[in-house]
C-alpha cells in the first residue's frame, strides 16, 4: 500500500514544473493565455503583437488541448526529431565559431603587424627630420661664426688715426655688416629649439557582431547582442607585444582594422630635405610616400617622406622609372643610357647618342609614357658673334631599348632641351632659351613630322614682356593632357592647355612656394620640389578640365 502511494506521488511530480511560467518574449510577464490557432502560450502583451484575432482561452481552461499536444509529441516521437535538428544546428554553429575565431585572430595579428611596421617607419622619419633640422641649425651657426670672424679680421687692420684716409663706402659696409650680423645672431639665439610631443590617439580596430543572419526574435542571443571589443592604446593596457615607452617615438599615427595610415596624410604635405640641397632637378614619385629625386647630379631616394642617406648614382641628368622597379639613367656626357637594377647594379640599356659626327649628339632629357621612351639629344655649334646652330635628335624606343622612330632637325638658334614630355599631339619640350641667362621657353613639336615642326609655343604670362621673365625648372603632364609648369621666378605652379595657353594658377606663394622647381603628378597628387623641401598637394585633373 505504501509502495503504491509513493509510485503515484512520483508520477505526479513528473507533471509538475519547477520553473515559473514566464513568457519567453516578455520576461516580466507570466503565461496566462493559450492560443488555439497557434497552439502556443502567451501573456497579455503578446495578444496585440503576434496573436491578433486568434481564438484564445485561459491557460487553465486549455488543460485537455495542452495535454493532447504533449501526447502527440511523445507518441509520434516528434520532439526527438526537432531537438536533434536544433542540436545539429548548434554543433554547426560551434564549428563555424571556431573557424571565425581563427580567421579573426589572423586579421588582428596582421593589423598589429602593420601597426608595428608603421611605428618603425614613423621612428625613422622623425629621426631623419630631427637630423635635418639640427644640421640646418648647425650650418647656420657655422656660417654666422665664419662671418663674425671675417668681420673681426677686417676691422682689426683698421687704425683710428687713419680713418679719414679710408674709403667711406668700405666703412659704411663694415658698420652695416656689423648691424646685420647682430640682428642675425639675435634671430639665431632666439630660434626655437626642436621639441617632441608624443601622440597616442590611435586604435587597432573594433570587433563587432553582424546581425545579418539573426531573425526578428530578440531573444535569440540575449547574452551576446552587445559584444564589442576595442583596443585603445591611449588607455592602460596589458597587451604584451606593445611597450608604453615605444609609444613615445610615435608621431601622429592613426590606424584602423583595414590599414594603417599616418595623420601626416592630411594635405598638403610638406617635408624637409638636407640643408645642402638647393635645387631638385627631377622628381619621380613611385608611391604615395616614396620618390626618386635628382639633386647636384646625384640620384637620391625619398622613403616614407624622408630623404635617405644613400647615393644611388652619380653624374645623373635625367631619369625615368620602369614598371619592374628599374630606373633608366641619362648622363649628358655619355651616349649610353644606363639601367639601375633593384640590386643597385648599373648596366647598359641602349645607345642613343650619335658620337661619330661633328658635333656629336648627346642625350639631355628623357621621358616615359605608355611604355614608349623618348630621348632628346642635342648639340650646338657657333658663337654669339656669328650665331648658333642647334642640332636636335629625338628618338622613340620601347622599354627593351629597341628604337622605333627618330627625327633629326636643326635650328639657327641656341636652345638647350631641359625636359621632354610625350603627348598624343606631339612632344612638349622645355628649353633653356638663352645661353647667358636662365630664361626658358616651352614648345609643342609635331612628333609625326621628320622635321618636328613647332605647333605651339609658350614663353610666359607675367608682365608686358613675359618672355623676359619666364624661368622654369620643371614641367609635367596630367592624365587629361594638360601641361603643368613651375614658374621659378614668380613662386607659382600653373597649368596650360594642350595649345600651351594659360588656364589657371594652381599653387603659389600663398601656399608656401618660394622657388618651385621639379614637379610631377602621381595618383591625383602633385609633388613640387621647392629648394630643400617638397610639397605634396591634392590634384584632380578632372576638376581642372
Amino acid at each position: 500500500m505504501a509502495d503504491d502511494t509513493l509510485e503515484r506521488e512520483g508520477k505526479q511530480e513528473v507533471g509538475k514544473s519547477l520553473k515559473p511560467l514566464r513568457c519567453r518574449f516578455h520576461e516580466t510577464e507570466v503565461y496566462q493565455i493559450f492560443c488555439k490557432d497557434c497552439k502556443d502560450f502567451m501573456c497579455f502583451q503578446c495578444i496585440g503583437q503576434i496573436h491578433h484575432k486568434h481564438e484564445l482561452s485561459q491557460v487553465q481552461d486549455a488543460d485537455e488541448a495542452i495535454r493532447t499536444q504533449m501526447c502527440g509529441l511523445l507518441l509520434e516521437n516528434k520532439y526527438a526529431e526537432h531537438l536533434n535538428s536544433l542540436s545539429d544546428k548548434v554543433l554547426d554553429k560551434e564549428k563555424e565559431l571556431v573557424q571565425d575565431e581563427q580567421s579573426l585572430k589572423r586579421e588582428i595579428r596582421t593589423s598589429v603587424d602593420k601597426m608595428k611596421q608603421n611605428i618603425d617607419r614613423a621612428e625613422k622619419r622623425l629621426l631623419s627630420v630631427l637630423r635635418n633640422a639640427i644640421e640646418s641649425y648647425q650650418i647656420s651657426l657655422q656660417e654666422q661664426k665664419t662671418n663674425i670672424n671675417n668681420l673681426q679680421t677686417e676691422i682689426a687692420i683698421l687704425e683710428v688715426d687713419k680713418l679719414p684716409e679710408y674709403n667711406l663706402n668700405n666703412i659704411i659696409n663694415i658698420i652695416s655688416e656689423m648691424k646685420v650680423y647682430s640682428a642675425t645672431c639675435d634671430k639665431i639665439i632666439n630660434h626655437p629649439k626642436p621639441s617632441f610631443k608624443p601622440t597616442m590617439e590611435f586604435s587597432i580596430g573594433n570587433l563587432f557582431l553582424s546581425d545579418e543572419n539573426l531573425e526578428d526574435d530578440v531573444s535569440a542571443l540575449p547574452s551576446c547582442s552587445d559584444i564589442s571589443i576595442q583596443t585603445d592604446l591611449s588607455e592602460d593596457s596589458d597587451i604584451e607585444w606593445f611597450d608604453a615607452e615605444d609609444m613615445k617615438e610615435d608621431d601622429l599615427i592613426e590606424s584602423s582594422s583595414d590599414e594603417v595610415t599616418d595623420q601626416i596624410d592630411e594635405f598638403p604635405i610638406n617635408f624637409q630635405l638636407k640643408q645642402d640641397i638647393k635645387l631638385v632637378k627631377k622628381i619621380v614619385p613611385i608611391s604615395e610616400k616614396d620618390a626618386w629625386i635628382i639633386s647636384n647630379r646625384k640620384l637620391l631616394k625619398i622613403v616614407d617622406h624622408s630623404l635617405q642617406e644613400e647615393v644611388y648614382a652619380q653624374n645623373v641628368d635625367d631619369i625615368v622609372d620602369l614598371k619592374d622597379g628599374c630606373v633608366l639613367i641619362l648622363r649628358s656626357e655619355y651616349s649610353f643610357i644606363m639601367k639601375l637594377l633593384p640590386n643597385r647594379r648599373l648596366v647598359r640599356f641602349a645607345d642613343v647618342g650619335i658620337m661619330y659626327t661633328y658635333p656629336s649628339y648627346n642625350p639631355y632629357c628623357i621621358c616615359l609614357k605608355d611604355d614608349i621612351i623618348v630621348t632628346y639629344n642635342w648639340s650646338t655649334t657657333g658663337n654669339k658673334t656669328h650665331g648658333y646652330t642647334s642640332r636636335n635628335h629625338i628618338i622613340w624606343m620601347n622599354t627593351n631599348g629597341i628604337v622605333t622612330e627618330s627625327s633629326l632637325f636643326s635650328k639657327n638658334v641656341w636652345k638647350q632641351p631641359c625636359s621632354v614630355q610625350n603627348l598624343e599631339s606631339g612632344v612638349c619640350v622645355l628649353y633653356r632659351a638663352d645661353y647667358e641667362s636662365n630664361l626658358c621657353s616651352i614648345e609643342l613639336l609635331e612628333a609625326k613630322s621628320d622635321k618636328c615642326n613647332q605647333l605651339y609655343c609658350f614663353k610666359g604670362i607675367f608682365g608686358l614682356t613675359p618672355h623676359r621673365n619666364f624661368e622654369c625648372k620643371g614641367i609635367c603632364v596630367d592624365k587629361a593632357g594638360n601641361i603643368i609648369v613651375s614658374d621659378y621666378r614668380h613662386h607659382s605652379v600653373y597649368i596650360l592647355d594642350k595649345e600651351l595657353k594659360y588656364k589657371k594658377t594652381l599653387f603659389d606663394a600663398r601656399n608656401g612656394l618660394d622657388k618651385p622647381a621639379a614637379i610631377c603628378v602621381f595618383n591625383n597628387h602633385l609633388w613640387v620640389a621647392d629648394g630643400n623641401q617638397i610639397f605634396i598637394f591634392n590634384y584632380d585633373c578632372e576638376e581642372i578640365s
